[in-house]
């Protein structure tokens, strides 16, 4: 008994002596994974979902398409941008430069830049283009979506949020979530049924209340257009960029005095 006592604290002092290397040794590698970025890293198009404040502290979202080319290290960009409940379309072109720690910074043509995180799915944004201005957000790769009403049947799980900022009793926060299906009719047409819940300046909307009709539109650029229009509620329209080869949706709202974006996933 006393040598197996023996042989075991042995072993057990050599597993505390391994484990430390085993550590150093993943982190070694993993930050050798890491460091492996450069500007082909960010290559093809994105949807690109982004929230803040502008200048004057108005929240502020937009939905963006931009597609970067590394061999000429610049980007364009078109957007639907919510701006205080101001909706309008945007574009702008510009370069980037991604760091081999996987960091990247972009230049707009017109204004400062924003920084970027590569990730293994996008990126990360954060900071602002501008002085006073604060954004942070997601790119998702595009893949190989097929971008047809038909493409993108089947159920999908919705999240919103945002602000409310036009009409009594001001502006005033809200967040939505549901489960949406998404087919198409004998027409070609895209419909969505389902059900969401949520909160509206805190007045809560549940799921048994809240039963929701709509249609949809995917145009061959994977823009698309929907409207959803819960039970007794006003419609609200959205407009629509497919990402992840169609597995994902990222959502703008457009109805005028609307900062309310979000997504919808398989």
């Amino acid at each position: 008994m006393k040598k197996l006592l023996q042989a075991m604290a042995g072993i057990s002092s050599k597993i505390f002596l391994i484990a430390p290397m085993i550590v150093l040794a993943g982190l070694a590698l993993s930050s050798s994974a890491w460091a492996t970025c450069s500007n082909a890293s960010l290559s093809g198009t994105y949807g690109f979902l982004h929230t803040g404040t502008d200048a004057a502290g108005a929240p502020t979202t937009t939905l963006t398409q931009i597609t970067f080319d590394p061999t000429t290290a610049t980007f364009n960009t078109v957007d639907i941008a919510s701006h205080g409940g101001v909706i309008n379309p945007e574009s702008s072109l510009g370069t980037y430069a991604v760091a081999s720690d996987c960091t990247a910074e972009n230049q707009f043509t017109i204004g400062g830049g924003i920084s970027f995180v590569v990730t293994s799915t996008g990126f990360f944004a954060g900071a602002g283009p501008h002085k006073g201005v604060t954004v942070d957000g997601f790119g998702v790769k595009q893949g190989s979506p097929t971008c047809t009403n038909p493409g993108v049947q089947g159920n999908f799980g919705f999240e919103a949020a945002g602000f409310l900022v036009a009409g009594a009793p001001g502006t005033r926060p809200v967040a939505y979530i549901g489960e949406l299906e998404l087919t198409v009719n004998t027409s070609g047409e895209g419909v969505i049924s389902g059900h969401i819940a949520g909160s509206d300046d805190g007045t809560i909307l549940t799921f048994a209340d809240e039963p929701v009709t709509g249609s949809y539109s995917i145009d061959a650029d994977c823009w698309g257009t929907a409207t959803l229009t819960p039970k007794g509620r006003s419609v609200m329209h959205f407009k629509l960029v497919l990402v992840d080869s169609g597995k994902e949706v990222l959502a703008i709202q457009t109805d005028g005095g609307t900062v309310v974006s979000g997504a919808l996933q398989r």
